[in-house]
């Protein structure tokens, strides 16, 4: 460079030699400039933490969606933000062989356990936030933009999905953070799919096992939020009834009948219509609503065939499995599983 400016014709006109000062200064803040527009792509920023995880292609959309939503869920809390998306990415990371080897109902257990605790915490924020006469949707989380842009890029993933409860339970859990961020905008959208899906399975032209199956879920946890009652597999100790508005019942009452109309389209000998029944009857048992529980209690005795209170809850099969269906009495366990 220094030799081709020594080399140029002589320059007798002081605009030229001026012009020729400005060109070398130019050429200097080039190579010297801290701006990142100018500067070595190899000093570019990393890709943000929701597009590290969006491009895993190579793990299931559904996982990757999950692991978004709870990092949606993680930047409405607070906290270390930078911390949680090392610890999102590196669990991820992981799960590359272990989640291709995992059983299905373990992973629709979490989605419906985390279905229920956000159903129950935007119930309990809209109730804070109604007595206390401040709008939620008014709250603006410092990190909800962050929050949104997760959500929206799990949203992405799920569209093309073909896991009915995944896709729906997670649409539901969706559209509970929206609802936390304030982002009313894409609760209706969320909402609009769930309402859709819904009213798919209540067509009488209409029907999807697993459609119903994941319609069912949501819908309890939706009555979940409204009235927080477990039920377990098995009998605990009796503790007094929970107490509750008789609005609240009402409602979480009617989205539960809701759900059992949609699985009593399955056959008699279905295990999720039988257990759709069963939580019933103890869910009203626990409300203190006994004539409820024992008209749903004849349900069940028709559905099983058996009328002995003891098919409630399951007896101990081979191998710590549960036998269900059956009344109580002694099982001989004589198949051996051969895993010792």
């Amino acid at each position: 460079m220094r030799e081709e400016w020594i080399n140029l014709p002589e320059v007798t006109g002081q605009p030229m030699r001026k012009k020729a000062l400005l060109a070398i200064l130019f050429a200097g803040s080039v190579f010297s400039s801290p701006l990142p527009a100018i500067c070595d792509d190899t000093v570019a920023s990393p890709a943000s933490a929701i597009q590290q995880i969006s491009n895993q292609s190579e793990i299931a959309s559904e996982i990757r969606a999950y692991y978004l939503l709870l990092l949606a869920q993680e930047y409405l809390a607070g906290g270390d933000r930078t911390a949680v998306e090392a610890r999102y990415i590196s669990e991820l990371n992981q799960q590359r062989s272990r989640w291709l080897m995992a059983r299905p109902e373990r992973f629709e257990f979490m989605l419906t356990s985390w279905a229920n605790q956000v159903s129950r915490a935007v119930h309990v924020s809209a109730a804070e936030s109604a007595k206390h006469d401040v709008n939620p949707q008014s709250v603006v989380h410092k990190n909800s933009i962050l929050s949104d842009q997760a959500i929206s890029a799990a949203l992405k993933l799920l569209e093309p999905s073909t896991d009915r409860f995944a896709k729906l339970n997670m649409y539901f859990i969706a559209s509970c953070l929206y609802q936390k961020s304030g982002n009313a905008d894409g609760m209706r959208n969320c909402e609009k799919v769930l309402t859709e899906a819904f009213r798919s399975c209540e067509r009488p032209s209409s029907f999807n096992e697993n459609q119903i199956k994941a319609a069912s879920s949501v819908l309890n946890a939706m009555a979940y939020g409204i009235i927080p009652i477990h039920i377990e597999a098995r009998p605990l100790p009796s503790k007094q009834p929970y107490i509750f508005a008789e609005q609240d019942f009402q409602e979480s009452e009617r989205l539960k009948l809701r759900a059992i109309a949609m699985v009593d389209r399955l056959a008699l000998t279905d295990d999720l219509r039988r257990r759709a029944h069963r939580d019933l009857v103890l869910w009203y048992e626990k409300l203190g609503k006994e004539d409820a529980a024992k008209n749903q209690m004849q349900v069940l005795f028709e559905l099983v065939g058996c009328k002995d209170e003891s098919i409630l809850y399951p007896q101990a099969g081979a191998c710590g499995h549960l036998v269900w269906w059956r009344k109580t009495e002694k099982l001989i366990l004589s198949d051996v599983c051969g895993m010792g």
